[in-house]
């Protein structure tokens, strides 16, 4: 779960990890095929990932993908809302067939859920602002770099440990980090920088992003209840027909603003 989230949103922590296996009263393949109808768990607090439209209708990127994934199986999405904390017992108690909301893959999830393919990345980069020669993130370690940083969030204590020599100015949330950077009043802004790119749409000045090569990356999936081996096959099947058919990355940037920061590597081998 990246910073933005943390801090911008109010997001329930990490889902518990307390549970046995999950098995019991998940929807198979074939349930879903009969039913006519798949249960998605979206989290609507976490944009562009879900949040409310005007219509108070959940959209975002995890809407898209999951109702093109229905419309591949010929079946209706029904949308439940889920917490951060809801994903993992959703799964659990049968409310959900599969959940996204920025799904994290790690070894102890692993241990309890599914995960399908990723289909996005988190990671820490900077997103410049001006014409100042930033090309790699060692150049911001220098006492003539200004990064503007949100007040409490990760990216602080980033800065502090891998970019010491740099001005850090905080501020109390993201949209006035992006608007001091376009005062002006800072070069960067160092974060998991695809949550920005919302903000930044109107914006003509001169921008770039910059990544870490020493960047861990993590990988958000769709989750899965354990042993719903042929849902996740076809799934998986589906996904990477839509990495490669331009699907995926169209929607990214339609509901980011920008191209994902670091690019899932596409393979036919899963």
């Amino acid at each position: 779960m990246n910073s933005l989230k943390k801090v911008g949103i109010a997001v329930v922590g990490m889902a518990c990890l307390t549970l046995g296996p999950i098995t019991a009263n998940a929807h198979s393949l074939d349930e879903i095929l009969s039913s006519k109808q798949i249960v998605v768990g979206i989290n609507p607090n976490i944009p562009p990932l879900g949040r409310f439209s005007d219509k108070n209708e959940v959209e975002g990127f995890d809407v898209d993908v999951a109702k093109k994934l229905a419309e591949m199986l010929g079946v209706e999405m029904s949308i439940v809302q889920v917490s951060s904390a809801d994903r993992v017992p959703f799964l659990a108690t049968g409310k959900a067939d599969i959940v996204l909301g920025g799904l994290t893959r790690n070894p102890d999830r692993a241990k309890v859920i599914e995960f399908s393919l990723p289909i996005q990345t988190e990671a820490i980069s900077a997103m410049v602002f001006g014409d100042k020669p930033l090309n790699s993130m060692e150049d911001f370690n220098s006492e003539t770099v200004k990064l503007i940083e949100v007040r409490g969030t990760t990216p602080v204590e980033y800065a502090k440990q891998h970019l010491p020599k740099a001005q850090v100015t905080l501020v109390d949330n993201y949209p006035d980090a992006i608007r001091a950077l376009e005062q002006g009043r800072g070069d960067a802004i160092v974060d998991v920088v695809d949550y920005l790119g919302e903000y930044t749409k109107n914006y003509t000045g001169k921008m770039h992003i910059i990544v870490d090569k020493h960047a861990s990356i993590d990988y958000d999936c769709i989750g899965l209840s354990q042993g719903n081996t042929a849902l996740k096959s076809w799934i998986n099947v589906a996904l990477y027909k839509l990495q490669t058919n331009g699907f995926m990355d169209e929607t990214y940037k339609k509901w980011f603003g920008i191209d994902m920061v670091y690019p899932i590597p596409v393979s036919p081998y899963f």
